[in-house]
């Protein structure tokens, strides 16, 4: 049962940190009452992140009285429990408009506020970035400090680890460690046990506190004291302990302190401010905090739909999952891979029937991939799943360590295609282009449920290494009886819904599920004005261009649809592969209506897909 509270209105007084700093400390616990209370009404229309940002309530409102920003900087890793830091930084009244095109951004952005000194949504990129902005400072004068909040999953991956590697102990940089055990998954992994062994000895922290600050006070002889004592502290600690790692890199570390108990960790905050060089803050705090359901289901309320979001029902990755458990029961060298996200690419299935086959490494995608490289040559068939801008971080992982040796390592490509929720950080519109310019590698995009199932058999078949790639929600319905009218969906490489002989004036080649605005676009003007050629294995492109050409004449008007970047595009690649096989019947007219050198971040709300110019209305544009 709640607790009754006094009615309290200090948020709507609040426009930037400086009236946050005005406020006496004692309004603290109900401030941060009616912040949950905002968040919970907030992020529960719109969508979000709802209980990362539950639990850093105190620990934002404490950073942003202590430090000075903007000219402090304040740096949160991933980005997207920066909720509260956005409500304190001016940005309240436009939470109406959280994650929709053109609105508010749901992690940090510096063409949003300079509040926000860096951008993120990608993991474990806070640290380097914190330097980087301590180093420059201190090369320009500037009397600052910079803070980098890093949740405890984010070190699973090896980015921090080099950066930490590469900090000096005098730079006035503060890493606050904000262990709540979660990323998205539970997290897994040594440098969590780790964590867990270092909160464990909190009582001989506080003593070593003690005796320190008793020891300083001795007149004369205080200093040297602490000093001799410290030194004899590590060497037994070696001996006994095992030494801190945070410690043995030159950082001083306090912790771990109750990151929902504000007195403590404004002290903290403020100890580490007055140490004035590297200092590692450890808070323990809770997902969810003040909202029993995201406290008691923490994965759930990682990211929201919101009231009025996605039907329930089967989704491309849950598809994936169920499917990848029925091979493996069928193939025992069929291993599972994820970067932490085993919930979100669908393969929690996997994980309960063959958890000895499950890897969970963390959010480590470079790891992922050389890790899935060394089964393959050993004689497993590894499946790498994992979100298609998260296998960025591995591109060099699949070119040398993959690709080059051949290795029959499989990668399920999620969230392929625009995310109008999470913006362009999370838009999948690259991996077409730079995985098209990769020998060896075969390249799926199966638009539908049916001709998904039959991609997965054929990949997983082949002896070198292939992808697959598929958008975040579900199948549209009629994409399966519209290509596929007598549901064998064998023959997947190309569908087209007309007869060679009797092609219409204008072709769109597509893949994806962008070919549903084909399909708007048909409706439109009629099948006899416009066919769809349905491209479901796009590399190689020869063997594609090779099924496209008897549906193409010298007089077809051309317009090539897809949901990605123009540069190294399937468009691209495509075009120049039927130009080679159809030499001088080559369509005399070709479009391509794909994302021309951009992120696809509109400033102002629209139409994604028309400010992209893939959208029905820009296929209806070209016909001829």
């Amino acid at each position: 049962m709640r607790q009754n509270h006094t009615k309290t209105n200090y948020l709507a007084g609040i426009h930037s940190p400086a009236d946050l700093r005005a406020l006496p400390r004692s309004a603290m616990p109900d401030l941060a009452r009616e912040i949950r209370e905002f968040l919970i009404e907030k992020v529960g229309k719109s969508g979000g992140h709802l209980a990362s940002n539950l639990g850093v309530v105190e620990l934002t409102l404490a950073l942003h009285r202590v430090f000075d920003t903007p000219t402090d900087h304040i740096i949160w890793d991933v980005g997207h429990q920066s909720y509260v830091h956005k409500i304190l930084t001016g940005r309240a009244d436009r939470f109406d408009t959280l994650r929709q095109v053109g609105g508010l951004s749901g992690f940090t952005s510096r063409r949003e506020s300079e509040y926000d000194p860096f951008g993120a949504g990608h993991s474990s990129t806070s640290v380097s970035a914190a330097l980087g902005f301590a180093e420059a400072d201190r090369l320009s004068g500037k009397n600052a400090y910079t803070v980098a909040v890093v949740g405890d999953g984010a070190y699973t991956g090896g980015m921090i680890h080099e950066a930490i590697n590469n900090c000096p102990p005098n730079l006035p940089l503060i890493l606050v460690l904000n262990e709540n055990e979660m990323s998205i998954s539970r997290n897994t992994g040594a440098f969590a046990g780790y964590i867990a062994r270092i909160r464990a000895s909190r009582p001989y922290k506080r003593a070593r506190l003690r005796t320190a600050a008793f020891l300083k006070r001795i007149p004369l002889l205080g200093n040297a004291l602490y000093r001799a004592m410290r030194a004899t502290i590590k060497f037994t600690k070696r001996l006994i302990y095992k030494s801190n790692y945070f410690e043995d890199l030159g950082f001083l570390y306090l912790g771990p302190i109750d990151g929902h108990n504000y007195d403590r960790v404004e002290r903290a905050l403020l100890h580490a401010k007055e140490r004035g060089g590297a200092v590692v803050v450890h808070v323990k705090t809770q997902k969810g905090m003040g909202y029993s359901p995201a406290e008691e289901n923490p994965c759930a309320y990682h990211s929201m739909s919101g009231y009025h979001g996605e039907a329930k029902g089967p989704t491309f990755h849950s598809v994936f999952g169920e499917e990848l458990t029925k091979l493996a029961k069928e193939d025992k060298r069929i291993t599972a891979i994820t970067a932490a996200m085993g919930l979100g690419c669908g393969l929690e299935g996997f994980r309960r029937e063959f958890p000895e086959r499950f890897f969970d490494v963390g959010i480590a995608e470079e790891h992922a991939t050389t890790f899935a490289a060394g089964m393959a040559a050993n004689g497993s068939l590894p499946c790498f799943a994992v979100y298609s801008t998260f296998l960025q971080r591995a591109y060099d992982n699949v070119l040398h360590d993959v690709a080059l040796q051949n290795l029959p390592v499989k990668f399920f490509i999620d969230r392929a295609g625009l995310a109008t929720g999470d913006g362009a950080t999370h838009h999948g519109i690259f991996d077409v282009s730079y995985l098209s310019g990769i020998p060896n590698l075969h390249l799926y995009a199966p638009a539908c449920y049916g001709s998904m199932r039959t991609a997965m058999r054929h990949m997983l078949a082949l002896p070198g290494p292939a992808a697959l790639r598929y958008a975040k929600g579900g199948e549209d319905a009629r994409i399966a009886p519209h290509f596929y009218p007598n549901g064998d969906f064998e023959n997947f490489g190309v569908r087209a819904d007309f007869d060679p002989q009797k092609a219409p004036k204008n072709v769109v080649i597509t893949y994806g599920s962008i070919a549903s605005e084909a399909l708007y676009a048909q409706e439109a003007c009629g099948r006899d004005r416009l066919g769809i050629l349905l491209m479901e294995e796009l590399k190689p492109y020869e063997e594609a261009a090779k099924r496209l050409a008897p549906y193409l004449r010298r007089d077809t008007n051309l317009l090539f649809l897809e949901e990605g970047i123009e540069s190294g595009s399937a468009a691209a690649c495509t075009l120049l592969a039927l130009g080679r096989e159809m030499r001088e019947n080559f369509p005399s007219h070709t479009h391509i209506l794909a994302i021309r050198d951009h992120f696809a971040s509109p400033s102002e709300p629209c139409n994604l897909y028309r400010y992209c110019g893939i959208s029905s209305e820009d296929i209806l544009e070209k016909l001829v």
